[in-house]
């Protein structure tokens, strides 16, 4: 597993490194089975320290959590079991929901942007007729209820999440609104 430990302001000892890191290393194979990323930034924070973990899962998935204590290795600590709720909690949902989550391989295209930004609109300058692939490569779009995939949006940092509706099989999309809510877009409503 990859883990990179960051300081800001303090410098973090060996033992602090290791304890993350085993503690890290420990959760991943317990939950996820799989190697995955992880980054720590521990910084001071006023008269106590913060501690920041980003875990980066080989599902794609992204999990935060946070710790403060006046010491950085219970702010650390605090940090590592919110992480291990977490991971615990995203496994339970998986391991309930993996027999009706089917997933189904779909092509994806990325597309470049015909405006740039700085350009200025020219009146000269023709349109272009076909958009330029950059990349094209293919995703899983999973079966799943609005449920399971505001929850998957919950707990990965994307803006977005496309699925399967379980109800009727249509294709459905939830997102995360400009004010804090979560959007849903079903076409077949």
């Amino acid at each position: 597993m990859q883990i990179q430990i960051v300081s800001k302001g303090i410098d973090v000892s060996p033992a602090l490194s290791d304890r993350i890191s085993g503690r890290l290393e420990d959760m991943m194979d317990k939950y996820i089975h799989r190697e995955g990323e992880a980054h720590v930034a521990i910084s001071k924070d006023g008269s106590g320290f913060q501690a920041v973990i980003h875990a980066h899962l080989p599902s794609g998935a992204t999990m935060q959590a946070s710790g403060t204590a006046q010491d950085a290795y219970a702010a650390c600590d605090e940090a590592l079991i919110h992480l291990e709720k977490r991971l615990r909690r995203y496994k339970n949902r998986l391991k309930d929901h993996q027999a009706e989550n089917k997933a189904e391989a779909f092509a994806m295209y990325i597309l470049e942007n015909p405006v740039k930004f700085g350009d200025e609109d020219d009146e000269n300058t023709p349109e272009p007729k076909d958009p330029l692939v950059i990349a094209e490569t293919t995703t899983e779009i999973r079966t799943m209820t609005v449920s399971m995939a505001s929850l998957e949006l919950g707990l990965t940092d994307s803006s977005a999440v496309m699925f399967r509706n379980a109800a009727h099989g249509g294709l459905n999309v939830v997102f995360k609104r400009a004010d804090g809510n979560i959007g849903w877009i079903d076409p077949q409503r």
